[in-house]
């Protein structure tokens, strides 16, 4: 009965191979041999062992079912909406409750070998319909079949580690029958496994079940639906132009026109959102997470557009490593770490207009929307300034500017509104003190000219009176007056110096040439070559007087730095000894021996002093020429 046969002779040889009378090889059975029969053994031993130990069993059918869950979970992509924002599911396993997440979707599995299908639902509808948590019971099917595939792995698994590679024929064939005992418990394991965890019920939030026919379906279906739940708001930011906007928004006010939006950036929901979140001041990065997590989940080129959109309008002021930036200088690197608030005012285009004029009264010309980058230059050229327009004396005092000091304290279109505020008085200023700081310019030098005038009249008994003059103009600080007191001293004071001047130059001029006659009258000096009289004037530093150059204000003041009066007068008093100690070096070039003799000084009162001091300078004078000849000094 060949049908009989072939329907009962696979079962039997199955029976038998199980029951270890035969052991079963990949291409058929064979009887048992003595090494076949030890691994058989060990095998049974092993599988016993792991039927008996249910707190084993349950770990390995516990990781088998949250294995083949995570690779179902695993293999979901959720692109949220059009600009397809990536989502993701995170596995819960256990009795423990998931905490709530606030960017995912959290799938919370139990199975019957723990929780009971009501217990789950129970959970699944106190959770209600809002919650995003995926609940999944995975019930208890095939447990003894589940149980009893996964010990004979487990043993067959066991039994080739410990015995190893065999040496003989007869321990490669047991080797590879228990191989094809593992392969064929492993593909039964997983098999049922499948089955069970296919078989799972998955329900929403508030207890509806998702009756999708494979697991993988369910919880996609499922996450769907999560996701309008954990992120009602996502609606408001989804698009796939937020990378345009982002672009544009550094320098155009209009970036959302590329979204249809063509109203003011503040009232979008999506800047009006962040503006609120901005408030009294938060980093970029607490702005991201704010939105990032439910209940927006917004992509974060959103976000970063609109911040930099906001920042550019003038709604926000941003700080990035304790500068405040400019609009167009913020960027989506920058934001992390850029301290963000929101403005308490706002400039509209007029005032923005106003600002710029203004600015340009001190050669600042901004563009459009450079306002507030511009600000504190224009403040802090205004203080300069006022510096300018005043100053030590004879300057006026110095402009009083502690209001420019709190403006330059605040930033952004606060400190625009207050110069706005201040906007009259600050452009009066900038007009009075621009033309204070050019007539100060204008006046100093001639000032200074004067002080080192005065300087050379110290030595002119005359010259009080202009001092005089020239300190009530320091005192009272009138360099600045509407009338110049300058011009009239230096006048004074220059015509008074160039006339001394003229007067000892030609004082030393008239001694000099007188000297220099003598000098060349000398019987001497006559005998020498010219070059020998070049030699000794020279040594002697007697040269021609210096032409005078007295033409102007400035000429005059050169001639007196490089010649004073007192200096003049010096050089008048040393003329004759320069030229009696030419004429020494003359005589002694002529006669080695020739010898000076200064004639001693006395105060004679009568003929009889005079006889006396002159037969005493007699006597000296025949003394001297026993040495050699003599020339008087």
């Amino acid at each position: 009965d060949g049908i009989a046969l072939r329907r009962d002779v696979p079962r039997i040889l199955e029976k038998l191979a199980s029951e270890g009378k035969l052991i079963k090889l990949p291409d058929g059975y064979s009887l048992q041999t003595r090494e076949s029969s030890e691994w058989d053994r060990e095998f049974r031993s092993r599988q016993a062992r792991q039927l008996g130990d249910l707190s084993a069993a349950a770990s390995k059918r516990s990781s088998l079912l949250a294995a083949l869950v995570q690779d179902t979970v695993g293999s979901i992509k959720l692109p949220q909406g059009k600009c397809k924002e990536p989502r993701k599911l995170v596995l819960h396993i256990g009795t423990e409750k998931p905490t709530a997440e606030k960017r995912d979707i959290a799938v919370w599995v139990r199975d019957g070998w723990g929780d009971s299908e009501s217990a789950v639902l129970n959970d699944a509808r106190s959770a209600g319909p809002g919650s995003p948590t995926l609940h999944v019971y995975i019930p208890r099917a095939s447990a003894d079949d589940l149980r009893t595939a996964i010990a004979d792995y487990e043993a067959a698994n066991g039994t080739i580690a410990f015995k190893g590679p065999p040496a003989t024929e007869e321990g490669r064939a047991a080797r590879d029958a228990m191989l094809g005992r593992m392969r064929e418990a492993e593909a039964r394991r997983d098999e049922i496994a499948r089955q069970i965890v296919d078989a799972s019920k998955v329900f929403q939030g508030g207890g509806t079940e998702l009756l999708q026919l494979r697991l993988a379906d369910k919880l996609r279906n499922g996450a769907e639906a999560s996701l309008d739940r954990l992120f009602p708001n996502f609606q408001q930011a989804d698009s796939d132009r937020w990378d345009t906007v982002l672009t544009r928004a550094k320098n155009d006010e209009d970036a959302l026109g590329v979204l249809g939006f063509h109203d003011k950036p503040q009232r979008h929901p999506v800047c009006a959102a962040v503006l609120a979140a901005v408030g009294s001041g938060k980093k970029g990065k607490e702005i991201r997470a704010i939105f990032e997590e439910s209940p927006y989940g917004w992509p974060r080129d959103a976000v970063d557009a609109c911040l930099i959109l906001l920042h550019t309008a003038g709604h926000i002021r941003a700080l990035y490593a304790s500068n405040v930036l400019s609009p167009g200088q913020l960027d989506q690197a920058k934001i992390p770490s850029t301290d963000f608030r929101a403005e308490t005012v706002t400039i509209d285009a007029g005032q923005k207009i106003k600002l710029r004029k203004l600015y340009q009264i001190l050669n600042i010309v901004p563009k459009p929307g450079e306002e507030v980058a511009q600000a504190g230059a224009f403040l802090t050229q205004l203080s300069e300034l006022a510096g300018r327009a005043g100053g030590d004396r004879p300057m006026p005092v110095r402009p009083s500017v502690p209001h420019l000091e709190h403006l330059r304290g605040l930033a952004g279109t606060e400190q625009l509104a207050e110069i706005l505020k201040q906007h009259d008085v600050l452009e009066a200023q900038a007009k009075q003190w621009t033309a204070a700081a050019d007539l100060a310019a204008k006046r100093q030098p001639a000032w200074d000219r004067l002080v080192q005038f005065l300087t050379f009249t110290a030595s002119l008994p005359e010259s009080a009176a202009l001092q005089s003059q020239a300190d009530a103009a320091r005192a009272q600080r009138r360099l600045l007056d509407a009338t110049d007191p300058v011009p009239a001293i230096q006048k004074a004071a220059a015509s008074m110096l160039r006339a001394a001047l003229n007067k000892a130059h030609g004082a030393h001029a008239a001694v000099f040439a007188h000297e220099k006659a003598a000098l060349e009258s000398g019987e001497n000096w006559k005998k020498l070559a010219p070059k020998q009289q070049q030699q000794i004037l020279h040594d002697q530093a007697i040269f021609d007087a210096p032409a005078l150059d007295v033409a102007d204000d400035a000429a005059l003041l050169r001639s007196l730095q490089d010649c004073s009066l007192p200096s003049w007068q010096t050089r008048t008093h040393a003329a004759p000894q320069q030229f009696a100690c030419a004429a020494l070096a003359a005589a002694r070039l002529l006669e080695p021996k020739t010898q000076r003799v200064h004639l001693t000084s006395a105060t004679l009162k009568s003929p009889d002093d005079v006889t006396a001091w002159l037969n005493k300078t007699r006597q000296e004078l025949l003394e001297k020429l026993s040495d050699g000849p003599v020339v008087i000094g």
